[in-house]
């Protein structure tokens, strides 16, 4: 502790003036992981000022000095073991572990002005030191858990995006074979148009072909969502033309639509066995 004697300077203040601090009991340092420290600021008296003030300006000035120097002694420890922290880092534990356990104040009183002198002592524990190191590690594993943590939901909600992805490429495909299954059955529909006008034309319609043309009323069924009324009509065809595989598809479809699994499945199957 470099706390110097001049003559000059009152050995203390009135405890009227007197800043509350804590103060040092002889016999207390005897552990040797303690460290003891002491800054010194000294500040003169301006018109202005009141004798508090004074000593509290110096008291802080004091404090900063004092606290220079137990950062510097954190760094130095740190570097005999091998340690690397961040600037900012040693700083806060320097602050964490700075005890003050006493300020003194002295005066100088001259013809020209009065200078106050601080000097704050610090005492600082190695022990703590190593507790702020440990907890310091301990905090940047959690935190490198942590961030693997989120870089692993990173790519898994990456995953999840491409999925989507291929989900959404995947049903714009069907779509696309859908819109060609129904521009194929509006060409059939239309075939069918034509056959019943030229039937109807030769006014020679029987009771079964009149069945079969009322399959043109299925396109407007299947867009409408009808798909009741589309099965109705698959029928229908299917009494006419019991090996027509697009029929048995095509039920298939409308049964599908309908939530029929088990009958979607049987003309799906039967359509595959006669060649669609």
């Amino acid at each position: 502790m470099n706390q110097e004697n001049n003559s000059n300077f009152a050995p203390a203040l009135s405890d009227e003036n007197n800043i509350n601090t804590p103060t040092n009991e002889s016999g207390s340092f005897k552990n040797i992981s303690i460290k003891i420290y002491d800054g010194v600021a000294e500040c003169i008296m301006n018109d202005s000022d009141n004798l508090k003030s004074v000593k509290l300006r110096a008291k802080n000035l004091a404090q900063e000095n004092v606290q220079k120097k137990i950062t510097d002694y954190v760094f130095a420890f740190l570097k005999e073991r091998y340690l690397t922290l961040p600037d900012d880092e040693i700083s806060s534990i320097a602050d964490e572990i700075s005890n003050i356990i006493d300020v003194k104040y002295n005066v100088l009183d001259s013809d020209d002005n009065i200078m106050i002198r601080a000097t704050v002592i610090a005492q600082i524990d190695n022990n703590d030191i190593m507790n702020c190191i440990i907890r310091f590690f301990k905090e940047r594993e959690e935190l490198k858990s942590q961030n693997e943590s989120l870089r692993n939901e990173n790519e898994n909600l990456k995953r999840q995006i491409e999925d989507l992805k291929r989900q959404k490429d995947s049903v714009a495909r069907e779509k696309s074979a859908l819109d060609n299954q129904n521009n194929e059955l509006r060409r059939q529909v239309e075939d069918l148009k034509r056959q019943n006008n030229n039937i109807q034309q030769n006014n020679n319609l029987t009771d079964k072909s009149r069945n079969y043309m009322a399959l043109i009323l299925f396109d407007k069924a299947f867009n409408a969502k009808n798909y009741n009324e589309a099965v109705k009509l698959y029928d229908e065809a299917i009494q006419l033309n019991p090996n027509s595989a697009k029929f048995y598809y095509y039920r298939g479809v409308a049964h599908k639509a309908l939530g029929n699994w088990a009958k979607s499945k049987e003309d799906f199957a039967k359509a595959k066995k006669l060649g669609w």
